[in-house]
């Protein structure tokens, strides 16, 4: 009798706990860069994600809450956080199309996150849907393409820019080093050497250096960064063309 009482009293308390944790409100909210999805994705998106409500709040993952996103080509949840003891907050934002990568059949166009948006089996580099100017190139392997749009990250918050200042990025192997390069539409290429350590730290330094330099210099040249010898961190070079 002992075992049983015991054994209702925990499956009182589980429905108990599932009762008062459970969904009632979903706040959803928007970064939206160009506003044109304002009206059917996002009230498609959010029409969805209602249907978390009365779901056991303690048992919300990532699935439920991506998966309420249908129009993947367009949008993407940028975070979400669970409320205790009743809220879901979503943040979804448009996706922007950044990058372009060259493949056998044609060209793959990626969002700032390094994510697929479209594929175009085009002879030439497709433009950007949102102001028909190209978007960056990447020149790397198809698993690196997530991780330079990482490093592109940087760049931009660095620079201040990213599609406005760059043509491409790529990254090559020299014997037993990777180097990164980034090329300026200016003229001016920044070379990262063993990029897959410090680079925020790096590109830095890249901006440090490109921000000393006049406009003559600008307009070619190259920065070169690496790391320091005496293990002091990064150290970034300019080489005048």
């Amino acid at each position: 009798m002992a075992v049983g009482l015991a054994i209702i009293f925990c499956i009182a308390i589980v429905i108990g706990t599932g009762i008062i944790l459970s969904v009632r409100n979903v706040n959803v909210s928007y970064i939206d860069y160009s506003g044109k999805y304002t009206e059917v994705e996002y009230a498609a998106a959010r029409e969805n994600l209602n249907k978390l409500k009365g779901s056991g709040l303690l048992f919300i993952d990532d699935e439920d809450v991506y998966g309420k996103v249908l129009a993947t080509e367009v949008l993407a949840v940028e975070s979400y956080e669970k409320k205790f003891p009743c809220t879901v907050n979503v943040v979804i934002r448009e996706r922007v199309e950044c990058f372009t990568f060259k493949t056998e059949s044609g060209y793959t166009v990626y969002d700032d996150y390094g994510k697929e948006i479209r594929t175009v089996d085009t002879a030439e580099a497709p433009v950007n849907t949102l102001d028909g100017c190209p978007n960056v190139v990447l020149d790397c392997l198809p698993e690196q393409v997530e991780e330079l749009a990482t490093v592109c990250r940087y760049f931009k918050e660095n620079f201040g820019a990213l599609r406005r200042l760059v043509v491409g990025v790529s990254v090559k192997k020299y014997l037993e080093l990777e180097i990164l390069t980034i090329t300026l539409r200016s003229g001016v290429t920044i070379s990262v050497s063993e990029w897959h350590t410090a680079v925020q730290q790096k590109i830095k330094k890249a901006y440090e250096t490109y921000s000393s330099l006049n406009d003559y210099q600008r307009a070619g040249g190259t920065i070169t960064v690496i790391d320091g010898s005496d293990g002091s961190g990064a150290v970034a070079k300019y080489k005048p063309a």
